[in-house]
């Protein structure tokens, strides 16, 4: 599980960096672009080896985390669906990931591991269209 915060249902914390030249000493975030509990990464360590990765976090008792202001919504099949407050984003880069590879197109993961084009903005109440 991957987020900011640094209680025990994290494995792996992540920080915020300061881009271009605010890099220095005296720079403070004031506000994150990470979830406290933003995705879990789940991999088999069978044949075909596959890698989920599902946005939200999941507290000490295995429940899914999310926070009031984040996007929810019912699937048609009935299942609840949402995306993180902040957003789970990924990009596959065109060529693969070699040196010549150039940037893809970014999408967002749903808590139900589905992929969806950017918001409007990141923290909007919409979705994007489903990919």
């Amino acid at each position: 599980q991957v987020g900011r915060s640094t209680e025990s249902p994290i494995d792996f914390v992540v920080t915020d960096t300061i881009s271009g030249n605010q890099n220095n000493d005296e720079t403070q975030i004031t506000q994150s672009t990470i979830s406290r509990f933003a995705c879990r990464i789940v991999c088999d360590r069978n044949p075909p080896y596959t890698a989920r990765i599902f946005a939200a976090g999941f507290d000490s008792s295995k429940n899914i985390f999310l926070g009031e202001k984040a996007a929810k919504w019912k699937n048609p099949d009935g299942h609840m669906d949402g995306l993180t407050t902040n957003g789970v984003l990924v990009m596959h880069p065109k060529g693969g990931f070699t040196e010549e590879s150039k940037p893809g197109v970014w999408r967002e993961i749903s808590v139900c591991g589905d992929v969806y084009t950017l918001r409007e903005t990141r923290s909007a109440q919409h979705r994007g269209k489903l990919v």
